[in-house]
């Protein structure tokens, strides 16, 4: 065979043999490559990207699982979403997205059940993760922050949220760390989530849910947002083993605030160094038992709340341990006050004694808020005294623990303690030597 037909032979296999075979993923391909890979693929695939970066957007419209092998890098300069599924049980892991322009879609659109998404770290100027009619689904330790490149001083309310849920039940949001966005965590109209173990900082509510049910918060922590969790319009929801902490820059934060709440349980939760700690207001039969309330301004705030049962908290530290207004049907009992000097005669650890909130500065205050200027002056304390009508009236914790519960005693102390007794300490010796140095002169 002469050697012009053997060479033709073989060219002739080589096209054969690079038709039939699946289309390669060099490091830097274009998203058009990329979004070819995710076409051609079978459903149930496993795609694994090399180390590079890429260009978005990508639609995924089958069932596949993407795993980012190195550093993988996918770029969105669309108006589109960096990625957008569509189809059931999609499993995307570790990817780097930067979405950096300020748009109204997400840097990741699900609009299916039963997908995944772990180990991503999301740069996006927009929203980063929104579910839309999604149930079942899974977002876990990734990152969500501001892209700051694409406008660093944007204002708080231009911003979107790290992960968005409407009408989305039954999915799993944890240990997933959210800065520097509106609402870190927000659910409205989606039932039975769980959001667990994330990290919130400089939003505006850290977890925020709005008409849901059956919603599990717990084992989060946020500090810096204007308020830690906001629960509004719910039935049957469950904050528990929470710690929110320095959500005090503006008049309206607070730790963990509840407006129209109803049949939920707030357990051991730590709410330290707000403005508020909790603040309630037109909720009803919600059960607070075994929660740390600590350095705060106001302690716990509650506005029309009625028939609800507060127990077994701890309040220290506070400058304000309690503030009720219209709210006296509440069963208040065995809470620790450390400001309040109580009398146990049968020696069972609670006071014989009463605790009463005095609602008259709160009442002054919303009529003239220009009266918090006389907060804790002698004046308002002898009102206080003296203006007791009505007592019966009070919210009241009817037998307040004599020291903390058993199990508070020995958990080991906050930073904020620590803070404090660092400062009390540096004031106590400031004071001494002060006092040394005058009489020293005097002498």
């Amino acid at each position: 065979m002469s050697f012009s037909r053997i060479f033709g032979l073989l060219v002739c296999i080589l096209f054969l043999v690079n038709l039939h075979a699946p289309p390669s993923f060099a490091k830097g391909q274009s998203r058009l490559d990329l979004q070819a890979l995710i076409d051609s693929a079978v459903p149930e695939e496993t795609i694994t990207i090399p180390s590079g970066s890429y260009e978005g957007p990508l639609v995924i419209n089958k069932p596949l699982t993407l795993v980012g092998a190195g550093e993988v890098k996918l770029v969105n300069e669309s108006n589109d979403p960096a990625i957008w599924v569509t189809a059931d049980d999609v499993h995307i892991k570790g990817l780097s997205i930067v979405d950096i322009d300020m748009k109204e879609s997400a840097s990741i659109l699900i609009e299916a059940d039963h997908t995944v998404m772990e180990h991503l770290y999301i740069r996006t100027a927009s929203l980063g993760i929104q579910l839309l009619a999604a149930s079942n689904n899974e977002i876990r330790n990734s990152e969500i922050v501001w892209e700051s490149a694409a406008k660093q001083d944007a204002k708080l309310s231009a911003k979107h949220n790290g992960i968005d849920l409407f009408e989305s039940h039954d999915n799993r949001l944890l240990g997933n760390t959210i800065s520097d966005l509106h609402d870190g965590i927000y659910l409205e109209s989606s039932d039975r989530n769980i959001v667990d173990g994330n990290h919130i900082f400089r939003s505006r509510y850290g977890v925020h849910c709005m008409y849901t049910d059956g919603t599990i918060i717990r084992n989060n922590d946020g500090a810096f947002n204007i308020t830690g969790a906001m629960v509004m319009a719910v039935r049957d929801v469950e904050v528990t083993n929470n710690h929110f902490y320095k959500q005090n820059e503006s008049v309206n934060s607070q730790g963990i605030l509840l407006f129209d709440a109803h049949s939920s349980l707030f357990y051991d939760n730590r709410v330290e160094g707000n403005r508020v700690g909790f603040y309630i207001e037109l909720s009803t039969d919600n059960t607070f038992m075994y929660n740390q309330v600590k350095q705060n301004f106001i302690g716990i705030q509650l506005i029309e709340a009625v028939n609800n049962r507060l127990h077994d908290n701890v309040f220290s530290g506070n400058v304000i341990e309690a503030e009720a207004r219209l709210s006296s049907d509440n069963n208040m009992n065995g809470n620790f006050w450390d400001s309040f000097r109580g009398v146990d005669v049968n020696g069972d650890g609670r006071s014989e004694l009463s605790n009463a909130i005095n609602p008259l500065f709160q009442t002054i205050v919303k009529a003239r808020p220009a009266f918090q200027l006389f907060f804790q002056s002698p004046g308002m304390i002898f009102l206080q005294e003296i203006l007791q009508a009505d007592r019966q009236q009070w919210m009241t914790d009817n037998s307040p623990l004599m020291e903390p519960p058993a199990d508070m005693q020995n958990q080991q102390p906050s930073q904020a303690d620590l803070s404090t007794g660092i400062m009390g300490a540096v004031m106590l010796m400031a004071a001494i030597t002060t006092l040394f140095y005058l009489g020293v002169r005097r002498s």
